[in-house]
């Protein structure tokens, strides 16, 4: 017969004290249920009658329990949950026991139905391959929900463009750190499913519910980005008038670019067509370069109300872009001729806008310039009405 070393409760030996200070560690431990039981209460009633064990003896009792229990008992030092229970720990709770508590992971009957759908869904492997992990059957279920939180962009740690139920499972993956409460309290509240005692049967129910909801709200938290991106390629195509499918912005774009991305002289539209150029990133990186330029801000790091300015931002920047698209298209008919282009908007207050092409000889450069300076030297000084003549003369002169 094969024999296995390992940590085992007494089973009647020659000590009958060892099983009673055994079945009253083990007592304290699994009765705490819904808070974790501080550790320097079981050592009060260890020492005190009918038990009177030494402090010394304790903590070598109280480690062969936690290892015996090692898939149902959880450890937390200053009220946080520890995974990996070390040496360095156990160190520690010889000397202050009060820093750590103890709390029993009951996964029996609706929690145990819980437990399996949800462990189909979100099981790491590699969890349970590491035996020095405590509570391992517990981890392979939140520890990638986590990790999943810790993966997300922070514009979607920060967005309320989420539906009610998605925004409360991501508030709770962030603040909540003992994992019987994330899995069977705060989880199910969030999907408007009350909470899971221990005392709760199997319904064939109430998991799928669960399961159901929790699947749903996650994928639409994991795509909250990818929509950002969605929406800001879309504003890019409306605001830029590109006539194919959305597909094939950025194919338009660079055509368009690339003649004049040596004629800008305005830095952000030299930096934006010089971007949009750009053959060596990918699609998602190529996008969220236009973004940055535009909104001077990181995608990922974006706010809610950054859409905004963005979309305000773009309206300015595709303004420019197509201004100078229109001078190098006639530049080209006129090039070599000596002359040079401004183009000249005016827009009204109902948004109505009047384009205009003016072309300067550069013969008569100096003769404008004596004109201009003639003009000016017969204005008011004062700056709004110098800016409103300026406004009404240029107005009646172009209409």
């Amino acid at each position: 017969m094969d024999e296995e070393w390992g940590i085992h409760a007494p089973m009647g030996g020659d000590n009958p004290n060892i099983d009673k200070v055994w079945g009253a560690i083990a007592l304290f431990c699994t009765s705490a249920t819904e808070n974790p039981q501080n550790i320097a209460q079981l050592y009060q009633i260890l020492q005190l009658p009918p038990y009177g064990v030494k402090e010394g003896i304790i903590p070598i009792i109280l480690t062969a329990v936690l290892l015996y229990y090692k898939e149902e008992v959880g450890v937390y030092q200053d009220g946080t949950f520890i995974p990996v229970l070390g040496e360095e720990h156990l160190e520690l709770l010889v000397k202050n026991p009060e820093r750590y508590a103890v709390k029993y992971f009951a996964i029996e009957g609706l929690r145990g139905e819980v437990f399996q759908e949800l462990e189909a869904i979100l099981r790491n492997p590699q969890t349970k391959a590491k035996r020095n992990i405590r509570n391992a059957t517990l981890l392979t279920v939140v520890t990638p929900l986590y990790q999943f939180v810790k993966q997300l962009p922070r514009y979607t740690l920060q967005t309320k463009e989420l539906s009610p139920t998605a925004l409360n499972i991501l508030t709770i993956l962030q603040k909540t750190v003992e994992p019987d409460e994330l899995l069977f309290k705060q989880l199910p509240e969030a999907c408007d499913l009350p909470p899971i005692t221990t005392n709760k049967e199997k319904d064939g129910i109430t998991a799928k519910q669960l399961k159901t909801n929790l699947i749903t709200a996650l994928r639409e938290i994991n795509l909250a980005y990818e929509n950002l991106l969605s929406e800001c390629q879309s504003l890019l195509y409306s605001a830029f008038g590109v006539r194919n499918e959305t597909t094939k912005l950025r194919e338009d774009l660079r055509i368009r670019a690339s003649y004049l991305k040596d004629k800008c002289v305005e830095p952000i539209l030299k930096r934006f067509t010089q971007a949009v150029c750009d053959e060596t990133k990918n699609d998602k990186q190529w996008l969220e370069a236009l973004m940055m330029i535009i909104a001077d801000k990181p995608a990922e790091s974006w706010k809610d109300e950054d859409v905004s300015l963005f979309q305000s931002k773009l309206a300015e920047l595709s303004r420019k872009f197509t201004n100078l698209e229109a001078i190098q298209g006639q530049v080209k008919v006129k090039q070599g001729e000596g002359l040079s282009a401004r183009r000249i908007t005016v827009t009204r207050s109902d948004g109505e806008e009047t384009n205009h092409l003016i072309w300067i000889d550069s013969q008569r450069e100096s003769e404008v310039n004596q004109k201009v300076e003639e003009i000016l030297a017969m204005l008011p000084k004062d700056k709004q009405l110098r800016e409103t003549i300026l406004a009404k003369l240029t107005e009646k002169i172009l209409r």
